[in-house]
């Protein structure tokens, strides 16, 4: 999995990231924020910036060629993103052909809904969030973390919500490219 995003960030040229921190407890002192930095240097990126919505405010995006976003609280990730209308930047980044690399939370936000989240081994809505609509950017809902344990409460989530979940384990990822679905593993 990771050996393909940096195959396709070699083929661009990308050295600049910004890692979004805003889902995360430690923000960038959490272990995963820090695993992505070392992953990401040893990749050969230059610029590693790290930004979080909620105590950083604002922040033009368009000088990054990749935008990672850390998993963490989906409910407040999506609250603060709103906040600073990432939605925005995130569709701008894909029209000069960046790449935005969710996980977990980060995977949730772009997707049409975060209802998931609320229901199926849910995060604690500690900002009071009632609306569940994500971003909309891709047409997927995804569970990530995924295991069997959870798969009658997500077909029954899906029967009940009339939608289709993509099922991620920690060992896999989603692809789209050019309107193309590839499941990396």
């Amino acid at each position: 999995m990771y050996d393909k995003f940096k195959e396709i960030a070699d083929s661009k040229g990308f050295k600049k990231v910004v890692i979004i921190t805003t889902a995360s407890s430690d923000k960038e002192n959490n272990q995963y924020s820090q695993l992505a930095l070392s992953q990401l240097k040893s990749a050969g990126f230059d610029i590693l910036d790290f930004y979080d919505f909620e105590n950083e405010g604002l922040k033009d995006l368009s000088q990054y060629d990749v935008i990672y976003v850390c998993g963490g609280n989906t409910f407040k990730l999506m609250k603060f993103a709103r906040e600073m209308n990432f939605d925005n930047e995130v569709e701008s980044l894909l029209k000069r052909d960046g790449i935005y690399i969710g996980v977990s939370a980060g995977s949730l936000i772009i997707g049409p809904s975060i209802q998931i989240a609320n229901e199926i081994h849910p995060d604690i809505n500690e900002v009071g969030l009632t609306d569940f609509n994500g971003f909309n950017i891709i047409d997927l809902i995804v569970f990530p973390h995924y295991s069997s344990e959870f798969e009658e409460e997500i077909k029954l989530f899906e029967s009940k919500n009339n939608v289709k979940i993509e099922r991620l384990t920690n060992s896999q990822a989603i692809l789209i490219k050019e309107g193309e679905k590839t499941l990396i593993e």
